[in-house]
This record gives structure tokens, sequence and C-alpha cells, in this order.
């Protein structure tokens, strides 16, 4: 894909960036961007999301002074990198599209081949979708330089990105997006082709089906499970992860476990009586004060700001285990 030589051709390495959308996340895709020094062009067609979205960036770089993660002399640096716009009449000239629009497949399709046309030859389009097969939707044109670029919420904290190639995405065009991630400080990983759901949210998937299975059967409450996983998964995957700790444990050990039929686990998805119960009394989580928890009676900024922070501190510790444990991850097989 010779075209794509031109990505990082400035002098100071910064690319030119759209982000569209600028929802939950594509708000956050821009202040990753705008952190590590890209001009940011940052769209949406309601003028009142995109200036709701400048306003939570001031906020989310405040913390980050706050927390000393950043120099309050590069904050308004960080925000004049970015500009928000209606419309997409800046398509033409970008390095990388970030798409991060509604999960509708006509509008996403509309999106693609609006950007099949106006995008320059040499521009990687990257979705942010977190299960649709936008391969299915974009017009061939596209196909070589299109990718799935999923990022987590809030992204500016969770470092994962899911790359996913589809069948005639150039592989160069990967690793590209994959460069680019890595000096914003984000951890990508790459999957050869499209699987619905990616690999973290088919193991979540999977886990909420026994989640949900022990809650409405009586076998423990909501609070139980979680001081269960948080007393063990919670300390053993961030230092294992979730494939290298049957080589701790023995394999022999895992193939004897795994074919042990006494244990029955759910193999459909069915829905929890208990999360539509709660969902049908307007009990919609910490948004409406109660969920499978109350927080009545907290201020829900400080409770969200008491996450943030904790996830910070979180991310610094897996930063020293990753250097630790993981410098030969790539030795497999």
């Amino acid at each position: 894909m010779e075209e794509d030589k031109r990505l990082n051709t400035g002098s100071d390495g910064a690319l030119k960036i759209l982000v569209a959308g600028a929802g939950t996340m594509g708000h956050g895709l821009a202040l990753v961007m705008a952190r590590a020094g890209h001009e940011i062009v940052l769209t949406d067609v309601d003028q009142g999301v995109l200036s709701r979205a400048l306003g939570l960036i001031e906020g989310h770089l405040k913390m980050f002074i706050e927390m000393e993660r950043m120099e309050a002399k590069d904050l308004p640096r960080v925000i004049a990198r970015i500009r928000a716009t209606t419309g997409l009449d800046e398509l033409e000239g970008k390095d990388l599209v970030l798409e991060s629009i509604s999960e509708d497949r006509d509008i996403k399709r509309d999106f693609y081949r609006e950007a099949a046309d106006r995008c320059s030859p040499g521009t990687i389009v990257a979705s942010n979708t977190s299960y649709l097969n936008i391969f299915e939707l974009a017009p061939e044109s596209l196909q070589e330089r299109l990718l799935i670029s999923h990022f987590f919420a809030p992204p500016y904290l969770i470092p994962l990105v899911e790359i996913v190639k589809g069948p005639g995405t150039s592989h160069d065009a990967a690793l590209k997006v994959r460069g680019i991630l890595q000096k914003a400080g984000q951890k990508p990983v790459i999957l050869e082709k499209f699987i619905a759901g990616f690999i973290v949210n088919r193991l979540q998937r999977a886990m909420g089906r026994e989640i949900f299975h022990l809650i409405d059967e009586g076998y423990a409450k909501p609070e139980e499970i979680d001081r269960a996983v948080l007393a063990s998964l919670g300390i053993r995957i961030p230092v294992l992860g979730v494939v290298r700790r049957y080589d701790f444990g023995g394999l022999d050990f895992a193939a004897k476990v795994l074919s042990n039929p006494s244990i029955e686990l759910v193999n459909e998805d069915k829905p929890s009586r208990a999360l539509n119960d709660l969902v049908g009394k307007g009990k919609l989580g910490v948004k409406t004060c109660q969920g499978f928890y109350d927080y009545r009676g907290e201020n829900l900024q400080q409770l969200y700001h008491k996450r943030d922070r904790l996830l910070l501190r979180m991310r610094d510790v897996l930063n020293e285990i990753e250097e630790s444990m993981w410098k030969v991850s790539d030795k497999s097989g």
C-alpha cells in the first residue's frame, strides 16, 4: 500500500486526523490523539454534542494536571489542536479517520460511501465499532485501507485498542495504525480477521452468562460475586493474563479441569431476570443512582472522579507488571 508512506511525514510527526462522532467515545479519541501531538478535526452533526465534548475534554485534561500526568501549561496547547465542526467537508487531506458514529448499519454505510469519495488515496479509515462487520458495509475502493480500531471507555484511561483486519485490509495499514496508537500511549492488539465481539467483549459475554446465572438462581449476591473476583482473578489476571496462567498452573492440570463433566456451564444467551427487573424499574446503574448497588446520597461526579483516579493508578501498576513479566510474550509456540 504505497500511498501510506505519506504518514508521519511532518517534521514534528504530527498527523492530520478526523474523528467522526463526538459522543461518549469520540471525544475521548480526540483527547488521546491531541495529547499525542496530532492535529484533530472533531465532527458531529449536533453542535450541542460538540460543545459538550469540548467541555468534557477540558475537564479530563484538568484531571491529568491534578494527578501530575501533564503540566498546566500544556492544557491550552492540547485544546488548540482540536477543532470542532459539523459536517464532513474536511475528510480530504487527512492521514487517519477515526469513525465513532452511531452503531447503525445504514448510517455507517452512508459514512463509508462518503469517505471513499472524499478521503485522499492514502487516508486510513478506522472504525470504533464494538460489534458490526463494517467490511460488509464499505465500498470496495475503501477495503484496503479500512480496519476496526475498537477502543474501550474511557479511552484516555483504558489503553487497549483491538485492531481488526478485514478480508481486504492491507497488513501495512494495520501496522501503521498500531504504531500510531503505541506512540499515543495505547496498547493495541491485532486480530487477523473479523469475529463479532472481537476478544474482550466475547470474554465478557461468556462471563456475563455465568454472573447472571449465579444471581438469577440465587447462588450468590452481586456483592459476593464481586468480592470473589476481586480477591482472585482481579489479582492474578493483571500479572498472568488469561492464557499464560494455564502455563503456570500446568497444561496437564488445565486439560483435566476443562474436561471435568461435573461443572456444567451456561451455554446459551438468555435474558437475566435480575437485570431486566432492574431495567424495568428504571434502576439503570450509576447514572440513575441505583442498579445492582445503591448510589443514592453519593456525589456522582466525585464517584466518577474516584474511579478515574484509581484507573490511572492501576494503569501505572500494569505498566510496571508488563515491563517485568511480558517482555518475552512474543516467543509463543
